[in-house]
């Protein structure tokens, strides 16, 4: 039998088919669409359904459902996404497990996709071994998985994890500021903020990576600027991960987890991003909350989250 899962992403929605130790027997990836939301996206969604089951029946196993990790709150009961899915217009209140079963005869299971990628970690990568884990995703946007206890932690609204909400003080030189973390530590916002310094006096290094052309700016050129040496690339990489150690620590004096895992394309992207954030969270939440507490890299890196959503079914059908 192989599993079924699909990863909704702002910028990328993965697929793939899972053995049931995790093993992936078969991946696909296409860009989700930037127009046209939410129907252009159920449209690629299904596509990639469709790719799965065609996929199966040409290795001649078995799909018993489909799981699907999409952004926002999931109802995990209705399938329907209730809430905070600020980088897809539209797709709160998106009916997404009816719509789905109205196209594919097989059973259907929707989860927010930082709760798949903790799922996916717990299962068969970083979290092996430990019973309370936070799994954290920091790319264009900011999610976060809480596993209790060895089961994915949903909240009374199904709204628990959602740390990219979580709202942060800065200190500037014009006074304190506040504003939710995935608006200072996402890639977007990392790009926003290089740019805006950039602007201001372009580097060697960038000069030389992008030609002179802003537009051409990505989080891997970022990360590329950073390896050369590049003075902008370095305060706003390291400004970054202490912002998030910061939001982690509350995170972590609230719910006192063993592990946290950092993953996404930012964390991936190199430079110690994950030994930054955890110098600062053991540095400023309590000590008796860190005497245990590991922070670690994914193991899983960008299957993970249709790695665990093709394990969401697993003993529900």
């Amino acid at each position: 039998m192989l599993f079924a899962g699909i990863d909704i992403g702002a910028t990328n929605i993965k697929y793939g088919l899972v053995e049931s130790d995790g093993k992936i027997k078969f991946r696909g990836k296409i860009t989700t669409p930037g127009t046209g939301l939410p129907n252009k996206l159920f449209e690629k969604i299904i596509y990639c359904a469709e790719q799965l089951l065609f996929e199966a029946d040409d290795l001649d196993l078995p799909v018993g459902y489909l799981g699907v990790g999409s952004p926002g709150a999931i109802n995990v009961k209705t399938g329907v996404v209730a809430g905070a899915c600020p980088n897809i217009p539209g797709w709160v209140g998106f009916h997404l497990r009816d719509r789905l079963s109205e196209h594919l005869n097989i059973p259907i299971f929707i989860d927010n996709d930082a709760n798949c990628a903790g799922l996916a970690e717990y299962r068969f990568g970083a979290g092996q071994g430990y019973e309370d884990i936070i799994c954290l995703t920091v790319g264009t946007g900011i999610g976060g998985g809480i596993i209790r206890n060895g089961e994915i932690y949903h909240g009374s609204n199904y709204s628990a994890g959602e740390i990219g909400h979580t709202r942060i003080i800065i200190d500037k030189s014009g006074g304190f500021e506040s504003d939710i973390l995935e608006r200072l530590v996402s890639s977007r916002a990392i790009l926003m903020r290089v740019k805006n310094r950039l602007e201001q006096e372009m580097t060697p290094a960038f000069q030389n990576i992008l030609g002179g052309d802003l537009s051409r700016l990505t989080i891997r050129r970022v990360f590329s600027a950073l390896n050369k040496g590049d003075k902008i690339a370095h305060d706003v990489i390291n400004e970054s991960a202490r912002i998030l150690g910061v939001a982690l620590s509350g995170i972590v004096n609230l719910l006192n987890p063993e592990l946290i895992i950092i993953g996404g394309g930012v964390a991936e992207g190199g430079h110690k991003f994950v030994d930054i954030a955890r110098e600062t969270i053991m540095s400023e939440c309590l000590p008796v909350a860190a005497e245990t507490l590991e922070v670690v890299p994914t193991r899983m890196g960008n299957d993970a989250g249709f790695i665990g959503a093709a394990f969401l079914g697993e003993g529900k059908r």
